[in-house]
């Protein structure tokens, strides 16, 4: 019996462990800082591994726009939210802002000399086409006598015609029954005023008389209501008319429509 090739066998596998052993080297033989396996490796995964990093990447940006684009809408949803009301606050304001200037003006406003000065609100306005009324309401604890005249910031208003509990009837100088003293500030004309719905017309002051467009008229202080020095409005025109007489257009110089204080003038004992 042959026995060679039996022999043989451990030979062959010390052979074949050898060449596995020097293909392993080959494997893992260096080329600069890596491996062939390595080189392998990335050149088969490299791009699946390239996709991956833009994805995660573009899903992280994504995400960080969509929390930044949510947040400055919220934020701007509160901005919009703060400026209403903000807007709404301001226009509360507004009213009490006016309110304020116009108590600040009434009350520099020149006083005369020897009367209380008495402040009351004006409620409103009232009366015929061109009859001209104010309401007007001030503490109880004050007895307004009939007659007691009522200026404003530009100066005089009218007078108290009537009164219930603290309300008082106001007759405007503008109303045709209301008559008022007047005399010019500047060349010291005398004459009369008299109410006609919106503006006044100074009557019996002759032709010869010097006055002018623009002359500012006061109170005279001869009609026994009055106190002397009161602004009572400004000449708009002057004409001939008629009768030896001027037609004055006199335009108040309080406003009369936009009235919501006023002060009454009790004349003081003594």
């Amino acid at each position: 019996m042959d026995l060679r090739p039996t022999a043989r066998r451990p030979e062959i596998a010390l052979c074949l462990l050898v060449l596995g052993f020097f293909v392993l080297l080959t494997f893992q033989a260096r080329q600069g800082s890596r491996s062939v396996l390595g080189n392998m490796a990335l050149a088969a995964f490299g791009p699946l591994l390239s996709a991956y990093d833009s994805a995660s990447r573009l899903t992280r940006e994504g995400l960080q726009a969509y929390l930044w684009q949510k947040n400055a809408a919220l934020e701007s949803e509160n901005l919009a939210a703060e400026n209403r009301s903000l807007q709404g606050q301001l226009e509360l304001a507004r009213p009490l802002e006016k309110e304020v200037l116009t108590l600040r003006e009434l009350l520099q406003a020149p006083k005369p000399q020897g009367y209380q000065v008495i402040g009351a609100r004006a409620l409103t306005a009232y009366g015929a086409p061109f009859s001209r009324y104010l309401l007007v309401s001030c503490d109880a604890r004050f007895l307004i006598p009939e007659g007691t005249p009522v200026m404003g910031p530009g100066g005089a208003v009218g007078h108290v015609q009537g009164a219930s509990g603290t309300l008082h009837k106001v007759i405007l100088l503008t109303d045709p029954s209301s008559a008022v003293g007047v005399a010019s500030e500047r060349a010291g004309v005398k004459g009369v005023a008299v109410g006609k719905g919106t503006d006044m017309e100074i009557r019996w002051i002759s032709n010869e008389s010097d006055v002018r467009v623009g002359d500012m008229f006061v109170t005279s202080g001869e009609d026994g209501v009055f106190p002397p020095g009161l602004r009572v409005g400004t000449a708009v025109s002057v004409e001939d008319g008629g009768d030896y007489l001027k037609k004055i257009t006199l335009s108040p110089s309080s406003k009369m429509d936009q009235l919501t204080w006023v002060l009454l003038l009790r004349k003081t004992v003594g």
